[in-house]
């Protein structure tokens, strides 16, 4: 019995191991990286002639302004004992760190529409993917108010959602990408369970934020602007 019971307590360590290592790899923070990559290795004849230093710069910009500010920032919180945890615990500590990340992705948004200005090189994919990036962060923060949504969730919906428009203009055939996608998705919300980190009502609303957040910005927007 003590055997048996060892070697419960040794897979459910290696599962916690593995939800943890997902959590990290799909950080919520990291999926606008992940959706410009996503972009590029898709259309390659669209993206192409803007050369791969440009693409860089890109990245360079989303990465820093969606990632790494965000988190400096939630640092910061931290170390001033605004928040009790970085893995923002409670809807209550959710509301400062989702304000200033809207604000890092607006940014970034504003950015890649206003490039003239700025004199960089851009394609209105890459805005859209920004602005649904934003919409999600907006509607994330309403929900919030109800209910603690699962950002990894929510960030795994904003791919599915992205990878829709993707399908119908890419030179290349995604349907096997948009199923890799699903089970990623799948995979994330898993490890969110097993952390406890989320209930399976907080997972898919996260699911289903994410995905609309894209889906607004890629298929009803354009339509009206």
């Amino acid at each position: 019995m003590e055997f048996h019971s060892s070697q419960i307590n040794l897979h459910s360590r290696l599962m916690k191991i593995i939800a943890r290592l997902i959590s990290y790899v799909f950080h919520p923070l990291l999926f606008p990286t992940y959706g410009l990559l996503l972009l590029l290795a898709s259309n390659p004849n669209r993206f192409g002639p803007f050369g791969e230093k440009l693409h860089i710069v890109w990245l360079i910009i989303i990465f820093s302004l969606t990632f790494l500010f965000p988190a400096v920032w939630l640092l910061m919180m931290r170390k001033l004992e605004m928040i009790d945890s970085l893995n923002l615990e409670t809807t209550k500590e959710r509301i400062v760190p989702f304000i200033a990340t809207a604000t890092f992705y607006l940014w970034t948004t504003w950015m890649f529409k206003s490039n003239v200005h700025l004199k960089i090189p851009t394609d209105k994919l890459i805005f859209y993917m920004m602005l649904g990036s934003c919409l999600t962060i907006f509607l994330a923060l309403v929900i919030n108010i109800f209910m603690k949504i699962s950002l990894h969730a929510m960030g795994a919906g904003n791919l599915l959602g992205l990878i829709l428009p993707l399908i119908r203009i890419s030179t290349y055939d995604l349907r096997f990408v948009f199923v890799a996608l699903i089970l990623i998705a799948g995979l994330i919300g898993a490890s969110r369970l097993i952390l406890k980190a989320h209930s399976e009502p907080e997972i898919f609303t996260g699911y289903l934020v994410g995905f609309m957040g894209q889906f607004i910005a890629f298929t009803i927007i354009p339509k009206f602007f």
